[in-house]
């Protein structure tokens, strides 16, 4: 579960000091090849994607008007959709 609004892990972090670098933000920023930026979705959702691949499974909830702690911003979907995944199970 994450919020959608998610400035934090996000595929284009501000928390992220390589993708800063490739804005232009970094002085000394080594490039891409030494240092790409990190896109924290898709990276997640690509291991997640191999572990479904190989048998598992897994559900992406992303929680809409919300950002870094859906728990607090939203809390009745937050609750609802985790009340969900528990019972699934």
């Amino acid at each position: 579960m994450r919020g959608i609004d998610d400035v934090i892990i996000s595929d284009a972090s501000l928390s992220d000091v390589a993708y800063l670098g490739s804005l232009g933000v970094v002085p000394g920023w080594p490039g891409m090849d030494t240092a790409p930026p990190q896109p924290m979705v898709s990276q997640t959702r690509g291991v997640l994607d191999g572990y479904a691949a190989a048998g598992g499974s897994y559900r992406e909830v992303a929680i809409a008007d919300a950002g870094h702690a859906p728990f607090l911003e939203q809390p009745e979907q937050f609750l609802s959709a985790l009340e969900s995944l528990l019972g699934s199970a």
